[in-house]
């Protein structure tokens, strides 16, 4: 009987021993620093800050710090949260590579679809770019929505030269724009631009978007010179940060008219911008 109770003592000292080892190796993370999910998500946002900010051109790397702040208030922490959580996780290299594995994968996953996404795109402007006297050469969505979000409040585009397009070609770029927003007393508008890139000029119209309508840039390929790209721009800009605020472009288009098939270009009132190639214009 006695052997008995020694044997159960002893059994239980070495469970309690290998309790306390165990309890000794785990990291015991505190409260005031992020869980590994959330920390993962926000070094996910902040990473693609990071890149978009490297993207960027130098007149605007002024942004910086706005772009990084996003990734911060997007996740509902302070800078200060960040980086107490970043040094507790250098300390704990074990816990920072099983983030970064995870961050890995999604990365990975993602890359795979954008490029899937992107092909198809391209495939799109192959296909937009056929030959034709008028030719809607735009390859995009033609329903896009715009919020305050650095990664929504922006669409650009660019149009290599190839042989479709001649000398004097005309180019109309037409979109139908709605502003949506909860408080009609905060400012609001939209940037709009439609350039053509020629070895040594560029020529751009442009127009600022106020109300709802339909938008018409119009512009005319130099008829002295062969240009070498298209490129253009929405840019949406609020005076606040309500993601509730919204701007719908729809029913885009981007003609391409040779000069022996100009239309009569007849629009209703709307914001216009035109430019005949020799300079650029912002017309309300």
């Amino acid at each position: 009987m006695r052997r008995r109770i020694k044997t159960n003592t002893l059994g239980l000292l070495i469970a309690l021993l290998l309790l306390m080892t165990f309890s000794g190796c785990r990291v015991r993370r505190p409260d005031d620093v992020l869980s590994p999910r959330k920390m993962e998500a926000v070094l996910y946002d902040y990473h693609l800050a990071q890149a978009i900010v490297t993207e960027l051109p130098p007149a605007e790397r002024y942004a910086r710090d706005s772009y990084l702040y996003w990734s911060f208030s997007k996740n509902g922490i302070t800078k200060d949260q960040f980086d107490n959580s970043l040094i507790w996780y250098t300390r704990n290299p074990k816990e920072l590579a099983e983030i970064y594995k995870r961050l890995s994968e999604r990365i990975e996953k993602e890359y795979n679809q954008s490029l899937k996404a992107i092909q198809e795109i391209y495939k799109r402007a192959v296909v937009g770019t056929i030959s034709g006297d008028s030719v809607d050469i735009w390859y995009q969505d033609r329903l896009n929505i715009f919020n305050t979000s650095v990664f929504m409040n922006r669409l650009t585009f660019s149009i290599a030269q190839d042989t479709t397009f001649y000398r004097g070609d005309t180019l109309v770029w037409t979109a139908d724009n709605a502003f949506v927003t909860p408080d009609d007393s905060v400012p609001h508008m939209a940037y709009l631009s439609l350039s053509v890139r020629y070895n040594d000029s560029i020529s751009t119209v442009d127009t600022i978007l106020r109300e709802n309508g339909r938008t018409v840039l119009t512009l005319n390929l130099d008829s002295a010179k062969a240009m070498t790209s298209i490129t253009g721009s929405i840019n949406y800009l609020d005076s606040t940060d309500n993601r509730n605020s919204m701007l719908v472009v729809s029913g885009i288009s981007l003609m391409r008219y040779h000069q022996s098939r100009l239309p009569s270009l007849t629009f209703p009132p709307a914001e216009f911008g035109t430019d005949d190639g020799g300079g650029g214009g912002d017309i309300e």
